[in-house]
């Protein structure tokens, strides 16, 4: 009898699997065929610049959009000493690594103070702060050039890191305070009955834990200052301060579509290294997510 309930069970089993696999065949094959074509969407404006890149110029005269007969690494050469991309790379650099220093340690704080010590006042303060991430950038540009030029600051590299840090300071301070919200009391409490003060549950207990919240904000204000094109245009005019998507344009502009092969070779060495960074730390990216930092 035993013998028969297992067959028997195991004949229910297969009959349920078929069904399933009927019940949602269509299903599947439709979901899968949508997310094909938007994974397509969006690789396809990664392979334009590489097919571009490869050619020749009288080859991407001739046949713009077919497959290059062979790849031209010379594309790539003349594009860097053209477009003096290592330049470019440093002023961005500087301007990466600015950013971060003056975005993620306020924010840090702001957030931790905000999430710990609740009152009237902090609520106030945040939201206050907070308002900052609701007003574009576009609204303030005029304003923040007169600013800037006031205090000497326009054509500068910290005159543009600092104001991409005073953007960025609401949002992180949003997701710190999130993040800080969901760890649970108790760690701070205990280590206070031990003797330990204010900063020293700061920063050797709550900024520790927060190191997923601390790699997710220095990965997206890299990425985010190193693609920044507006703020560039605008409050720099020194060639030798131009950024690096500022050479890249700057390139475009001067020559047009007649050096269309160097231009996307230059495209592609201008974002290469934000999209390094993100296939390294895409893990960090989805783990600081799953760890409550972008949860309110």
């Amino acid at each position: 009898m035993g013998e028969l309930n297992t067959a028997a069970a195991q004949q229910d089993k297969t009959r349920y699997r078929r069904l399933k696999r009927r019940r949602h065949g269509t299903t599947e094959i439709i979901v899968t065929v949508i997310l094909c074509l938007f994974a397509l969407f969006t690789i396809f404006p990664f392979i334009i610049p590489v097919l571009f890149a490869a050619k020749t110029q009288l080859e991407f005269a001739y046949h713009p959009w077919a497959w290059p007969k062979s790849f031209q690494v010379k594309n790539f050469i003349d594009a860097w000493k053209a477009v003096r991309i290592d330049k470019g790379l440093l002023n961005t650099l500087i301007v990466c690594i600015g950013s971060i220093a003056c975005t993620i340690p306020p924010a840090a704080l702001a957030g931790y103070i905000f999430a710990r010590y609740k009152s009237r006042v902090t609520e106030v303060l945040f939201y206050l702060i907070l308002i900052g991430y609701f007003i574009p950038v576009q609204m303030v540009l005029v304003p923040l050039y007169k600013m800037e030029v006031a205090l000497k600051f326009n054509d500068t590299l910290y005159g543009l890191f600092l104001p991409m840090a005073a953007f960025g300071i609401p949002f992180w301070t949003l997701i710190y305070r999130s993040f800080f919200r969901s760890l649970p009391n108790e760690l701070a409490e205990a280590a206070r009955v031990d003797g330990a003060g204010h900063w020293v549950v700061l920063f050797r207990i709550m900024l520790p834990l927060a190191q997923p919240a601390t790699v997710l904000a220095m990965l997206l204000v890299f990425i985010g200052a190193w693609n920044d094109y507006l703020l560039s245009l605008i409050l720099l005019t020194n060639q030798n301060n131009f950024t690096m998507q500022l050479r890249v344009a700057s390139f475009l502009n001067a020559y047009g579509t007649d050096r269309m092969p160097r231009y996307a070779a230059a495209a592609i060495i201008s974002a290469a290294p934000t999209v390094i960074l993100y296939i390294i730390g895409h893990r960090w990216i989805i783990r600081g997510t799953l760890a409550g930092a972008i949860k309110e």
